[in-house]
């Protein structure tokens, strides 16, 4: 704001100056103008005396006025034009000045602009980022974390952990439930999975590998929009489904794991490291 409000007092300043110099510029041109045509009645009233035959008349005192008056009435004259061009010296030094402060101006304005729209773009540029390392973040818990946590009898696991081969690092998963958060997904899953259903419903006898998938998902759906969140779903999220063979539901797979977001996973995951395998764990920072 206030480097708009000194721009505009610089153009008022440098607009004020032009006039006063176009002014002073024409007043210089009409002093000029005012010499030479005093000169020219100067030459002429000193050629018209030597050319007089009769002397002693009037038109002869006022020749020799004009000529005595001449020394005088140049020295004003140049001193007027002399004073006309100091001034206009002087303004031009001053409009160069205030050119010079607006060309600096606008280069500042100009670099404060690139600033902000680098500030703009840096934080919408690492925004985007967060939300993608987040939407990452949930999509691997949901596809690799969610499933481990439910044991080999079927049992839900309160916590795991993940560590590295080098024993430097390590991932303790702490979630214990599920929630559907998208209605909408949630719905168009259970819709392909009734479709699912439908096409396999009408088979006289259904194929080994078929069956345990139409029992599975059977168990999942409750009667309302909503899917029991426990090891039924963990198992099914899981799955490696052909989209060929059972386009239905790779595509609720898809819409569920859309759906699906852990509760405050900040709150449950926590990530360690260490310096070597005899130094105690110490907490990542995750935000």
């Amino acid at each position: 704001m206030r480097s708009e409000t000194n721009a505009l007092v610089l153009e008022r300043e440098i607009k004020k100056g032009k006039r006063q110099l176009e002014k002073l510029t024409q007043l210089e041109g009409r002093s000029r103008k005012v010499w030479t045509k005093a000169y020219q009645l100067f030459l002429k009233a000193a050629n018209q005396l030597t050319r007089l035959k009769v002397h002693g008349t009037k038109k002869e005192a006022g020749l020799i006025k004009k000529i005595r008056d001449w020394p005088a009435e140049t020295v004003r004259l140049t001193k007027e034009r002399d004073d006309l061009r100091a001034q206009i010296k002087q303004t031009e030094q001053v409009l160069v000045k205030l050119g010079i402060e607006q060309a600096k101006l606008v280069e500042q304005q100009i670099n404060e602009t690139k600033t902000l729209d680098e500030i703009v773009t840096q934080v919408f540029g690492l925004n985007a980022a967060v939300v993608r390392a987040s939407g990452d973040r949930e999509d691997c818990l949901t596809r690799h974390v969610f499933p481990r946590l439910v044991d080999a009898k079927g049992n839900l696991r309160s916590q795991i952990s993940f560590t590295s081969s080098d024993g430097l690092r390590r991932v303790v998963a702490m979630v214990n439930t599920m929630t559907i958060v998208r209605g909408d997904l949630a719905a168009q899953a259970k819709s392909e999975i009734q479709c699912f259903f439908d096409r396999f419903q009408r088979v006289a006898k259904m194929d080994d590998t078929v069956k345990p998938l139409f029992d599975l998902t059977r168990q999942l759906l409750v009667e309302k929009t909503d899917f029991k969140v426990g090891p039924d779903l963990y198992r099914f999220l899981s799955m490696e489904l052909d989209a060929d063979i059972f386009p239905e539901l790779s595509k609720a797979q898809t819409l569920l794991r859309q759906s699906i977001r852990s509760e405050k996973t900040n709150s449950y995951i926590r990530i360690y490291e260490r310096k070597s395998r005899t130094d105690p764990w110490e907490v990542v920072k995750q935000s």
